[in-house]
């Protein structure tokens, strides 16, 4: 049984975006279904799916940017900003909205 829940417009497209680029067949199934504002999984397993979406690409920032953290001496401000933006924009807010329907790893 399918189960709708309410979801980021912008946060979906973004995801969508990364899963056709990336090619994650999968992932570009379950992210075409239903409004724009919603998700429609059925199932753990399908949250899991776009939950690692964003653990990818969570992953690939941290690959990309190594140098966001301030106490590091080779800090770069354009690493931290982005780092940033895709840890409290895409993956945290793909994690609270499934995590509180759906059994999820996040763990990167």
């Amino acid at each position: 049984m399918s189960q709708t829940i309410a979801f980021p417009d912008s946060v979906k497209a973004d995801l969508l975006k990364i899963a056709t680029v990336g090619n994650f067949v999968r992932a570009k199934e379950v992210l075409s279904r239903g409004k724009p504002d919603e998700l429609v999984l059925e199932s753990d397993d399908e949250a899991q799916v776009v939950v690692n979406v964003a653990r990818v690409e969570m992953m690939k920032t941290m690959l990309q940017c190594p140098f966001w953290d301030e106490d590091d001496p080779r800090h770069d401000a354009a690493h931290e900003e982005r780092f940033h933006d895709v840890v409290n924009g895409l993956f945290e807010k793909t994690v609270s909205y499934i995590g509180q329907d759906f059994e999820v790893v996040t763990r990167i």
